[in-house]
């Protein structure tokens, strides 16, 4: 079974069972925005019927893309632009399959999108010919035997020839990359760096070669757990997220970039970096389990999900450009077929407002179709730039995104 059926597997599981409610809270923090198991909106992906046009993987309809080609690989908000963009198309498949349009609460949008984004995370099948020829020319033969054939100054590999997931390869590389690195440096062999799918490609080598029918597969990474994890093993001592954190490294909100396993392959890559950073701080180099490598990375990937605040002066630029007024009004001027949004109770954070405007999309494109007003498209960051604006209006407006009225778990 690859690591993609298997992920089918967990999201079916999970979408079949019965659970709680999306767990999201009030205040808007990037914490509260991290899901603790990002299968769970799964659950909504099935029971308000979007597997009946969408597929993952390959699993799913067919009237509308594949979201495990990864073309979701963008920011809550902007996520939820592609959304509104392609509802009128939407609605008119839901009414030909007689079907109810679904509506969400905040907090179940929010699950929703994070599942979304989340099935983007998953990397190609790793290629065992690409993988030999990367085992040979990255060195890795000179010191560890597989099969079999090669060095014996470290230990043979073929016991990770039961392992699915590379994460089992890269949290083993990882706590084992200083010693490696000094004996490289003693052997005068350069240390090698991983780069796209060199790691997937590296294990389905030695899943060929090491022979083993057995497979052991890990959880999806726990975001909540790694951010806990990124103080715990003192990461923020050096890094920020923001503006948390040192200053020493780079800010990873705004440099971590790729998949699950290309930022394990990072972790890899600037090691020695790091390394030498932790000394002068006198911060010895954490270990990290298989479960804690997979949260830590989660919740590194989930950075990029989350948006970075929204510009107010170009928000009303994009009210104004999308027409908003035509129908809207803003502290009683503007348009009088909806409601006035500086004034909705329900209006107070940036989930709230997205829930809104997917709930009343349908009612909308009729209001525009009456008035002769066009649907409008939102591009990267405007619809983060039109909520900024939006809530710039209200008193006490709130911060970036999650759902009022839940409790985080």
């Amino acid at each position: 079974m690859t690591t993609k059926l298997l992920f089918i597997a967990l999201a079916l599981v999970v979408a079949f069972s019965p659970g709680p409610e999306p767990a999201f809270a009030a205040d808007e923090t990037l914490s509260l925005l991290l899901p603790a198991n990002p299968l769970e909106g799964s659950r909504l992906f099935t029971g308000k019927g979007c597997l009946r046009c969408h597929a993952i993987y390959g699993v799913g309809g067919v009237a509308g893309p594949d979201f495990g080609q990864g073309m979701l690989k963008r920011s809550l908000l902007d996520i939820a632009g592609v959304m509104w963009n392609h509802s009128p198309g939407m609605a008119h498949v839901i009414q030909e399959q007689r079907a109810a349009r679904p509506e969400f609460k905040p907090a179940e949008m929010a699950s929703l999108l994070s599942f979304l984004y989340y099935v983007g995370s998953l990397d190609p099948p790793g290629d065992a010919t690409t993988g030999a020829r990367l085992f040979r020319e990255k060195g890795c033969q000179g010191c560890h035997s597989l099969a079999g054939k090669g060095g014996d100054v470290g230990p043979k590999l073929d016991k990770y020839s039961r392992y699915a997931s590379p994460i089992y390869l890269t949290a083993s590389l990882w706590n084992h990359a200083k010693a490696m690195a000094g004996i490289m440096e003693a052997l005068e062999i350069p240390r090698p760096t991983f780069e796209r799918n060199d790691i997937a490609d590296l294990l389905a080598h030695i899943r060929t070669a090491g022979g083993s029918i057995e497979r052991l597969y890990v959880q999806p990474g726990n975001p909540r757990r790694g951010e806990k994890l990124f103080s715990e093993k003192r990461c923020a001592q050096c890094h920020s997220v923001d503006d948390r954190g040192g200053r020493a490294a780079p800010n990873l909100r705004m440099s971590v970039k790729g998949s699950l396993l290309r930022i394990a392959g990072v972790m890899w890559n600037q090691a020695p970096k790091m390394w030498k950073g932790m000394a002068e701080r006198g911060i010895k180099v954490p270990s990290l389990t298989t479960e804690e490598m997979s949260d830590l990375v989660s919740y590194l990937y989930f950075l990029q999900f989350v948006d970075a605040p929204g510009n107010a002066a170009r928000g009303q630029v994009v009210y104004r450009e999308k027409r908003c007024g035509a129908c809207h009004a803003l502290q009683g001027t503007g348009g009088a077929l909806g409601a006035d949004l500086a004034k909705v109770e329900k209006l107070q954070t940036a989930l709230e407002v997205v829930a809104e405007m997917w709930n009343h999309a349908s009612t909308m494109e009729q209001k525009m179709l009456e008035q002769s007003v066009e649907w409008p498209v939102f591009k990267g960051g405007e619809m983060a730039d039109l909520i900024a604006y939006l809530l710039s209006l209200r008193k006490g407006s709130a911060q970036p995104a999650a759902a009022k009225g839940s409790a985080q778990k």
